[in-house]
């Protein structure tokens, strides 16, 4: 009877462990969870705080964030390399293209990728003069007049994505090849690697 009293008893604490062990992991999880979606809500606050300021210092009708990721696989193994419009932000009567911009791959704009990523920059003020004609007809359809990109790295210089303004109805301002605006928009960019990594 002492022996069936002591496994009863080792086996109501057994459960009980059992059971705050359980309680006390979803409260971790829980919180945890509460805690990444608290750290990307004041990540995203501060990402669309400097689109925001990148617009009103360039006069740009619209400032997004394309970030590059792997995407689906081809049968040989390799990995679709991509980009996508993860961060927009547009100044009134401009039209929201994020949601148009999604999982384009890099190998269709191969000239568009390749001189952002030799010339640290990108920079059309006529569209038309654009050589990569599948990248012309992507910002044609938005719209564009204008834009300056620059690529987005990480502190070891690794690409993740790209900063771009685009000029729909505002003219781009006179100055914006000058070394001074380069180095505005590389700024930024590193700025908002920041955030992203």
């Amino acid at each position: 009877m002492e022996h069936n009293l002591v496994t009863l008893l080792a086996a109501i604490i057994t459960a009980l462990a059992t059971l705050a062990s359980v309680w006390l992991g979803h409260r971790y999880v829980s919180k945890k969870e509460r805690n990444c979606i608290v750290k990307e809500t004041i990540q995203n606050t501060n990402v669309y705080a400097a689109l925001e300021f990148l617009l009103g210092e360039t006069g740009a009708d619209r400032a997004y964030i394309m970030e590059f990721h792997n995407g689906d696989h081809y049968f040989s193994g390799r990995g679709q390399q991509k980009f996508s419009c993860t961060y927009e932000v547009v100044e009134q009567g401009i039209s929201v293209e994020c949601e148009h911009s999604q999982n384009h791959r890099v190998s269709n704009f191969h000239l568009y990728t390749k001189d952002l990523i030799e010339q640290g920059r990108y920079v059309h003020t006529d569209v038309e003069g654009i050589e990569d004609r599948g990248f012309q007809n992507m910002i044609k359809h938005k719209g564009v007049s204008a834009l300056y990109n620059v690529p987005i790295k990480t502190l070891n210089g690794k690409i993740i994505g790209i900063l771009g303004i685009d000029f729909v109805k505002s003219a781009p301002p006179e100055d914006i090849q000058s070394d001074a605006k380069f180095e505005f928009m590389r700024r930024q960019a590193r700025i908002l690697g920041g955030y992203l990594v």
